[in-house]
């Protein structure tokens, strides 16, 4: 590992539960001198992505935001979707998100509501679990071969908030394989206790790799107002125009 790698492994050790270090945590954790961490924390704060909170501790720094920001404007499916994705909020009355599966971890990236009265157990930025939730369930059936048995082995089977931790291979392939055929997964109160989610694929059209997905959530009793079939054939068709705008923007598949 590098030096410039190991100084960046000290933003690793933040979390939903540890939003601040200081250099005793940071050597306990990665097996540090003082002088080092000392080291490592000067250069990530000159470079804002530490900052000072306190007494001997550091949070994330201000440069976090600013690449945030950055990201959010050239994210390809925000690019392509944004305008979408409130239509479809507005026109629903449901909170829409869009999910990406960034190497071994799902994250919500953006999250279009017409009020502030949800209260999601994983908000944007927050990695959700592995096949839990709609959007995340998606997202790994989704996942082609020997990757999607890499997950269910490594991950998925050793979670034991997982149903399917304890099941077999075979029987976590029939589930995957039920979301494929269906083009979209419904779930109800597995992330939050009141609320249903429908999640659909943003699939390239060219060789229909996964790109990523959009999901409607709402509490379950607005499910039962609107006609449950009509919001799947909005969300589904608003996947294929995001999924066409990016081709048109040039994004194909990875």
């Amino acid at each position: 590992m590098s030096s410039l790698s190991k100084t960046l492994a000290v933003l690793d050790l933040f979390g939903p539960n540890q939003l601040q270090v200081d250099p005793d945590t940071i050597a306990t954790r990665m097996g540090l001198s003082r002088a080092t961490v000392y080291r490592y924390v000067k250069d990530l704060c000159e470079a804002g992505l530490l900052t000072r909170v306190g007494a001997g501790s550091y949070g994330l720094g201000p440069r976090i935001i600013e690449l945030d920001w950055m990201m959010r404007q050239y994210d390809p499916i925000l690019s392509a979707g944004r305008e979408l994705m409130h239509a479809l909020a507005e026109e629903t009355g449901l909170a829409v998100f869009a999910s990406v599966f960034y190497d071994d971890r799902i994250i919500n990236t953006y999250i279009t509501e017409n009020s502030d009265t949800y209260h999601f157990a994983f908000g944007r930025g927050q990695p959700l679990p592995l096949f839990r939730g709609a959007q995340s369930k998606v997202l790994v059936a989704y996942q082609k071969g020997k990757r999607l048995q890499k997950l269910f082995e490594e991950r998925i089977s050793k979670d034991p908030g997982n149903p399917y931790s304890a099941g077999s291979w075979s029987e976590f392939a029939r589930a995957a394989k039920r979301i494929r055929k269906d083009g979209y997964c419904l779930t109800r109160d597995e992330l939050n206790i009141g609320l249903t989610g429908i999640a659909a694929p943003i699939l390239s059209l060219d060789d229909r790799s996964i790109l990523g997905s959009l999901s409607v959530v709402g509490p379950t009793r607005d499910f039962r107002l609107l006609r449950q079939e009509t919001v799947i054939d909005m969300l589904v068709d608003t996947t294929r125009r995001i999924a066409t705008n990016m081709q048109r923007q040039g994004v194909s598949g990875g």
